[in-house]
């Protein structure tokens, strides 16, 4: 880009952010921080970290982390490299690195790879990362997902799973989902259509999801 600072949308107000060394940062006026909507177009490419508050809708290429107070959007043609933390993070282009959220969608369109941590996940794209939740994954008919391993209470299978499975509460495989991998679950349920393939082991509590496997807000979200 030719100048330091680019035009934001709002819903309410225009702003503009400048670019440093260090990262970019949002700045937005107090009255509208929840309701103010960043657009990168598909045209802009930007290298370097970005905080902000509000919704960040992505089409454009972005090469350095992401922390938003609120949403991240990132669309069909939106790619980041780099790790992303936000309340609730939808992905219909590609993110190849960390991701922390309470809510994350990957539509049919998405692409995410390496970790993701979130309270609760649907998944109808490709994944190719450790998947671990706090509450609920749903995998949707044209998800394909492979993994070191996939966790949580509840595991809906309505795709593809390829990788290490398990489910604290239930793993439910229903029609047209296939999950092949070893599996450590409390419970089962297989639908008629839906398919397992390789070894089921039962679920104990040392299998829980420890402090050590979650991804540190400090550490990893913000090294690469």
């Amino acid at each position: 880009m030719g100048k330091k600072n680019i035009k934001l949308k709002e819903n309410k107000s225009m702003a503009m952010f400048g670019k440093n060394n260090k990262s970019n940062e949002i700045s937005k006026g107090a009255s509208s921080h929840s309701n103010s909507t960043t657009i990168i177009t598909g045209c802009m490419r930007i290298k370097g970290n970005i905080e902000g508050c509000g919704t960040i809708h992505i089409d454009g290429h972005i090469l350095g982390d992401l922390s938003i107070d609120e949403n991240i959007i990132i669309g069909a043609s939106g790619t980041v490299q780099g790790n992303i933390k936000a309340k609730k993070i939808v992905i219909s282009g590609t993110v190849k690195g960390n991701i922390i959220c309470d809510t994350l969608e990957v539509t049919k369109t998405g692409t995410v790879s390496d970790k993701i941590h979130a309270k609760n996940i649907v998944a109808d794209g490709i994944l190719d990362a450790t998947i671990l939740a706090d509450e609920h994954i749903h995998i949707t008919q044209n998800a394909k997902v492979t993994t070191e391993r996939i966790q949580t209470k509840h595991i809906s299978v309505n795709g593809h799973i390829d990788g290490n499975v398990i489910a604290s509460e239930l793993l439910e495989i229903n029609k047209d989902g296939q999950v092949k991998g070893t599996m450590k679950v409390k419970k089962i349920k297989v639908s008629e259509g839906g398919l397992m393939l390789g070894t089921m082991l039962t679920y104990e509590t040392s299998d829980s999801i420890k402090p050590e496997n979650k991804i540190q807000n400090k550490q990893e979200v913000d090294k690469k």
